[in-house]
Protein backbone atom coordinates (compact mmCIF):
# COMPACT_ATOMS: atom_id res chain seq x y z
CA UNK A 1 0.00 0.00 0.00
CA UNK A 2 2.93 2.60 0.65
CA UNK A 3 4.26 2.04 -2.73
CA UNK A 4 1.23 2.48 -4.33
CA UNK A 5 0.54 5.62 -2.05
CA UNK A 6 4.17 6.97 -3.36
CA UNK A 7 3.04 6.69 -6.77
CA UNK A 8 -0.04 8.72 -6.44
CA UNK A 9 1.78 11.45 -4.74
CA UNK A 10 4.51 11.12 -7.34
CA UNK A 11 2.58 11.31 -10.68
CA UNK A 12 -0.83 10.02 -12.48
CA UNK A 13 -2.18 6.81 -11.34
CA UNK A 14 -4.71 4.69 -12.29
CA UNK A 15 -5.36 0.74 -11.07
CA UNK A 16 -7.00 -2.26 -12.73
CA UNK A 17 -9.72 -3.93 -11.10
CA UNK A 18 -11.86 -5.24 -13.14
CA UNK A 19 -9.62 -7.93 -14.61
CA UNK A 20 -8.47 -11.36 -13.10
CA UNK A 21 -4.73 -12.35 -13.81
CA UNK A 22 -4.45 -8.83 -15.11
CA UNK A 23 -2.23 -7.83 -18.17
CA UNK A 24 -1.36 -5.05 -15.95
CA UNK A 25 -1.90 -3.76 -12.51
CA UNK A 26 -1.35 -0.47 -12.70
CA UNK A 27 -1.09 2.48 -15.33
CA UNK A 28 1.45 5.41 -13.78
CA UNK A 29 2.89 8.31 -15.38
CA UNK A 30 5.31 11.09 -14.51
CA UNK A 31 8.22 12.17 -17.23
CA UNK A 32 7.47 8.76 -18.45
CA UNK A 33 4.57 6.33 -18.97
CA UNK A 34 4.60 3.17 -17.26
CA UNK A 35 2.62 -0.46 -17.37
CA UNK A 36 3.09 -1.84 -13.93
CA UNK A 37 2.63 -5.43 -13.42
CA UNK A 38 2.68 -7.09 -9.55
CA UNK A 39 4.08 -10.09 -8.76
CA UNK A 40 5.09 -12.02 -5.62
CA UNK A 41 7.57 -14.51 -7.75
CA UNK A 42 8.74 -13.44 -10.61
CA UNK A 43 9.30 -17.52 -11.03
CA UNK A 44 5.50 -17.38 -11.66
CA UNK A 45 5.27 -14.88 -14.63
CA UNK A 46 4.45 -16.49 -17.56
CA UNK A 47 5.52 -15.66 -20.77
CA UNK A 48 2.38 -15.00 -22.48
CA UNK A 49 1.73 -12.58 -19.51
CA UNK A 50 5.15 -11.22 -20.14
CA UNK A 51 4.18 -10.57 -23.95
CA UNK A 52 0.75 -9.10 -23.11
CA UNK A 53 2.43 -6.24 -21.07
CA UNK A 54 5.32 -5.82 -23.89
CA UNK A 55 3.34 -5.42 -26.83
CA UNK A 56 0.62 -3.01 -24.73
CA UNK A 57 3.40 -0.75 -23.35
CA UNK A 58 4.74 -0.75 -26.73
CA UNK A 59 1.70 0.52 -28.68
CA UNK A 60 0.92 3.21 -25.58
CA UNK A 61 4.44 4.16 -25.79
CA UNK A 62 5.04 3.48 -21.85
CA UNK A 63 7.82 0.82 -20.33
CA UNK A 64 6.69 -2.04 -18.88
CA UNK A 65 7.75 -3.04 -15.24
CA UNK A 66 6.94 -6.18 -13.24
CA UNK A 67 7.61 -5.42 -9.79
CA UNK A 68 8.65 -8.15 -7.63
CA UNK A 69 10.90 -8.97 -4.55
CA UNK A 70 11.41 -12.71 -5.27
CA UNK A 71 13.11 -14.55 -8.31
CA UNK A 72 14.80 -18.03 -7.10
CA UNK A 73 15.79 -15.72 -4.47
CA UNK A 74 15.60 -12.13 -3.22
CA UNK A 75 15.81 -9.51 -5.41
CA UNK A 76 18.64 -7.19 -4.94
CA UNK A 77 17.50 -3.33 -4.17
CA UNK A 78 19.26 -0.91 -7.18
CA UNK A 79 19.01 -3.95 -9.72
CA UNK A 80 17.28 -4.51 -12.47
CA UNK A 81 16.14 -7.87 -13.83
CA UNK A 82 14.50 -9.81 -16.69
CA UNK A 83 12.17 -12.07 -17.03
CA UNK A 84 10.75 -13.36 -20.49
CA UNK A 85 12.28 -9.82 -21.85
CA UNK A 86 10.36 -7.53 -19.74
CA UNK A 87 12.17 -5.84 -16.73
CA UNK A 88 11.99 -6.72 -13.08
CA UNK A 89 12.42 -4.82 -9.91
CA UNK A 90 11.42 -4.31 -6.49
CA UNK A 91 9.37 -1.48 -5.68
CA UNK A 92 12.22 0.80 -3.85
CA UNK A 93 13.88 0.21 -7.08
CA UNK A 94 11.49 1.66 -9.01
CA UNK A 95 10.99 4.29 -7.12
CA UNK A 96 14.31 5.47 -7.14
CA UNK A 97 14.08 5.47 -10.78
CA UNK A 98 10.97 7.52 -10.85
CA UNK A 99 13.21 9.67 -8.68
CA UNK A 100 16.08 9.90 -11.33
CA UNK A 101 18.50 7.92 -9.38
CA UNK A 102 20.97 5.72 -10.94
CA UNK A 103 20.12 1.50 -11.45
CA UNK A 104 22.19 -1.43 -12.13
CA UNK A 105 21.14 -4.05 -14.89
CA UNK A 106 21.42 -7.64 -13.87
CA UNK A 107 24.00 -9.22 -16.68
CA UNK A 108 24.90 -12.90 -17.05
CA UNK A 109 28.53 -11.31 -16.63
CA UNK A 110 27.58 -9.84 -13.74
CA UNK A 111 25.96 -6.34 -12.66
CA UNK A 112 26.33 -3.72 -15.47
CA UNK A 113 26.23 -0.07 -15.42
CA UNK A 114 24.21 2.18 -17.88
CA UNK A 115 26.23 4.92 -19.23
CA UNK A 116 25.27 7.59 -21.85
CA UNK A 117 27.79 10.13 -24.33
CA UNK A 118 31.18 8.36 -23.24
CA UNK A 119 33.30 8.90 -26.85
CA UNK A 120 32.12 13.16 -26.45
CA UNK A 121 33.14 13.23 -22.70
CA UNK A 122 36.32 12.02 -23.81
CA UNK A 123 36.99 14.33 -26.78
CA UNK A 124 35.49 16.83 -24.88
CA UNK A 125 38.97 16.36 -22.21
CA UNK A 126 41.25 15.75 -25.30
CA UNK A 127 41.72 12.21 -23.81
CA UNK A 128 42.52 9.51 -26.73
CA UNK A 129 40.72 5.88 -26.61
CA UNK A 130 44.00 4.10 -25.86
CA UNK A 131 44.60 6.54 -22.93
CA UNK A 132 40.96 5.91 -21.18
CA UNK A 133 41.69 2.09 -21.63
CA UNK A 134 44.37 1.76 -19.59
CA UNK A 135 43.25 3.88 -16.77
CA UNK A 136 39.78 1.73 -17.18
CA UNK A 137 41.69 -1.26 -17.08
CA UNK A 138 39.90 -2.54 -20.43
CA UNK A 139 41.27 -2.89 -24.10
CA UNK A 140 40.80 -0.11 -26.62
CA UNK A 141 38.01 -2.16 -28.52
CA UNK A 142 36.49 -2.70 -24.90
CA UNK A 143 36.20 1.43 -24.89
CA UNK A 144 35.01 1.14 -28.62
CA UNK A 145 32.22 -0.60 -27.30
CA UNK A 146 31.39 1.55 -24.81
CA UNK A 147 31.17 4.53 -26.77
CA UNK A 148 28.91 2.80 -29.83
CA UNK A 149 26.33 1.25 -26.82
CA UNK A 150 27.35 -2.20 -27.60
CA UNK A 151 28.58 -2.97 -24.16
CA UNK A 152 28.11 -1.77 -21.16
CA UNK A 153 30.91 -1.66 -18.39
CA UNK A 154 30.51 -3.79 -14.98
CA UNK A 155 30.64 -1.67 -11.42
CA UNK A 156 34.58 -1.29 -11.17
CA UNK A 157 34.95 -0.11 -14.62
CA UNK A 158 31.83 2.35 -13.90
CA UNK A 159 33.76 3.62 -10.84
CA UNK A 160 36.65 4.47 -12.39
CA UNK A 161 34.65 6.52 -15.45
CA UNK A 162 32.48 8.56 -12.57
CA UNK A 163 36.20 9.24 -10.87
CA UNK A 164 37.40 10.46 -14.71
CA UNK A 165 34.17 12.25 -16.02
CA UNK A 166 31.61 12.69 -13.24
CA UNK A 167 28.42 11.20 -12.86
CA UNK A 168 27.11 13.16 -15.72
CA UNK A 169 28.45 9.61 -17.92
CA UNK A 170 26.23 7.67 -15.95
CA UNK A 171 22.48 6.87 -18.05
CA UNK A 172 19.14 5.91 -16.62
CA UNK A 173 17.95 2.63 -18.71
CA UNK A 174 15.03 3.12 -20.79
CA UNK A 175 12.88 -0.34 -21.00
CA UNK A 176 10.68 1.55 -23.96
CA UNK A 177 10.32 -1.09 -27.34
CA UNK A 178 10.04 -0.03 -30.62
CA UNK A 179 6.69 0.46 -31.25
CA UNK A 180 4.33 -1.70 -32.53
CA UNK A 181 1.07 -0.76 -34.50
CA UNK A 182 -1.68 -2.87 -31.97
CA UNK A 183 -2.00 -5.03 -29.61
CA UNK A 184 -5.23 -7.35 -28.49
CA UNK A 185 -3.93 -7.99 -24.26
CA UNK A 186 -6.25 -10.66 -23.11
CA UNK A 187 -6.78 -9.52 -19.44
CA UNK A 188 -6.51 -5.48 -19.56
CA UNK A 189 -9.43 -2.64 -19.46
CA UNK A 190 -9.07 -3.05 -23.39
CA UNK A 191 -9.63 -5.66 -25.73
CA UNK A 192 -7.14 -3.58 -28.63
CA UNK A 193 -4.71 -1.07 -28.43
CA UNK A 194 -3.64 0.97 -31.60
CA UNK A 195 -1.38 3.48 -32.30
CA UNK A 196 -2.76 7.00 -34.27
CA UNK A 197 -1.59 10.03 -33.69
CA UNK A 198 -1.90 8.98 -29.64
CA UNK A 199 -3.19 5.81 -28.86
CA UNK A 200 -6.37 4.40 -29.13
CA UNK A 201 -7.34 1.83 -26.46
CA UNK A 202 -10.90 -0.19 -27.51
CA UNK A 203 -13.16 -2.15 -25.35
CA UNK A 204 -15.96 -4.15 -26.50
CA UNK A 205 -17.28 -4.42 -23.09
CA UNK A 206 -19.73 -1.76 -21.40
CA UNK A 207 -19.64 -3.16 -17.83
CA UNK A 208 -19.31 -0.41 -15.94
CA UNK A 209 -16.19 -1.58 -14.11
CA UNK A 210 -14.40 -2.06 -17.30
CA UNK A 211 -15.56 1.59 -18.95
CA UNK A 212 -14.85 3.32 -15.38
CA UNK A 213 -10.86 1.38 -15.29
CA UNK A 214 -10.76 2.30 -19.22
CA UNK A 215 -11.37 5.91 -18.44
CA UNK A 216 -8.86 5.80 -15.73
CA UNK A 217 -6.08 3.93 -17.40
CA UNK A 218 -6.66 6.07 -20.66
CA UNK A 219 -6.21 9.54 -18.36
CA UNK A 220 -2.66 8.42 -17.10
CA UNK A 221 -1.83 7.04 -20.30
CA UNK A 222 -3.22 10.22 -22.90
CA UNK A 223 -4.64 7.90 -24.54
CA UNK A 224 -8.34 8.07 -26.49
CA UNK A 225 -10.51 5.45 -24.91
CA UNK A 226 -13.35 4.02 -27.33
CA UNK A 227 -16.07 1.57 -26.07
CA UNK A 228 -18.68 -0.05 -28.82
CA UNK A 229 -19.03 -3.26 -30.46
CA UNK A 230 -15.86 -4.56 -33.15
CA UNK A 231 -18.70 -4.00 -36.14
CA UNK A 232 -19.77 -0.16 -35.16
CA UNK A 233 -16.17 0.26 -33.93
CA UNK A 234 -14.73 -0.23 -37.10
Amino acid sequence: MEFKRELRRKGAYAEVTCERSRTFDIAFSQERAYLIKMVTNIEGLSRDVAEDLAKSASVINAEPIVISDHGKGALKEGVVYRRHGVPVMRKETFLRLTQGEHVSLADRGGVKIPIKGLRELREEVRMSRNSLAKLLGVSIEMVRKYEECMAEPGEEVARRLVEIFGEKVLAQPSFEREGLKRAAPMKAPFDLAIRKKKAVLISFKDTRERVRDLKKVSEVLDAEPVVGEPDKVF
